[in-house]
């Protein structure tokens, strides 16, 4: 998807589009294709608790063990709308990053069954993707504004290796942990959009669920701000503020514990519309 994305965009872009006429855009477009960059500060945190019950501890990805907390990722949207009026969207968008680290341990860490020392060579990995679809009703519409409610999923996909060496008693030892947790996260939405000219839209929409049942439970919530500007009448850029907040507590076969996870940053993407 990341690659058809940013091919098609860079195709498209390099074509000969002519300048918007007088007449506005519309407030929802019939089909879109976005790709760029997120610049994200995130911040994640964890607790995996020990196989006989007692409580891990509560350890932040970039504090505690070195990942860096801001980063660029790939970001990508793809969208439409359907109807006579334009009434029904539909949505999805994802990013993901990737990070590495390599520090020694300036504390205790419960985590699982292991019990890694103050100053132990860490070394870990870190994958995240995160992706969301959404259906919205736009039930009101006069053509430059447009207001709906609907629903929405979100996708969260950790893959962290927790590897670690210290010598204990004058012995090596080795500390290894492989977390891989995904989760789903459905959500209440309402979106709001607004023509300002013939060049120029801006929007938001704020996204939110609580789950209280189950072998995961807690709460997400997502919100995002965006402007648009389209020097062509196909393609256009748009920069784009997104927070992101998920904090879920696991009851599994292999995974007791908590993740508490924020992402939040600007987005500059180029846009291809219809």
């Amino acid at each position: 998807m990341h690659r058809i994305a940013v091919l098609g965009l860079l195709v498209c872009a390099g074509l000969p589009s002519p300048v918007l006429a007088q007449d506005t855009l519309p407030a929802v477009d019939r089909f879109y294709l976005a790709a760029g960059r997120y610049r994200a500060d995130h911040d994640l945190d964890t607790r995996w608790d020990a196989s006989d019950g007692s409580l891990g501890t509560n350890v932040n990805f970039q504090r505690d063990l070195g990942f860096v907390d801001r980063q660029d990722a790939l970001a990508w949207r793809i969208g439409g709308s359907f109807g006579q009026a334009r009434h029904h969207t539909l949505d999805a968008f994802g990013y993901d990053y990737e990070d590495a680290s390599v520090r020694f341990l300036d504390r205790d860490l419960e985590i699982g069954d292991s019990t890694y020392p103050v100053d132990a060579a860490f070394t870990g990995r870190l994958d995240l993707d995160v992706t969301g679809v959404s259906y919205t009703w736009m039930f009101l519409q006069d053509g430059k504004r447009a207001f709906g409610i609907g629903l929405g999923a979100m996708r969260y996909d950790i893959v962290a290796d927790l590897d670690a060496a210290a010598t204990v008693g004058g012995t090596p030892v080795a500390y290894a942990n492989d977390l891989s947790e995904d989760a789903w996260a459905p959500m209440l939405r309402a979106e709001y959009a607004h023509v300002l000219s013939a060049r120029w839209r801006w929007g938001a929409s704020l996204a939110y669920t609580r789950k209280n049942g189950g072998n995961v439970t807690g709460d997400a919530m997502d919100a995002q701000v965006e402007l648009e500007y389209f020097p062509w009448e196909r393609f256009g850029f748009s920069l784009r503020y997104n927070y992101n907040h998920v904090d879920l507590d696991f009851t599994r076969s292999r995974f007791d514990g908590n993740l508490n996870l924020d992402n939040r940053g600007p987005q500059l993407l180029g846009k291809l519309r219809f």
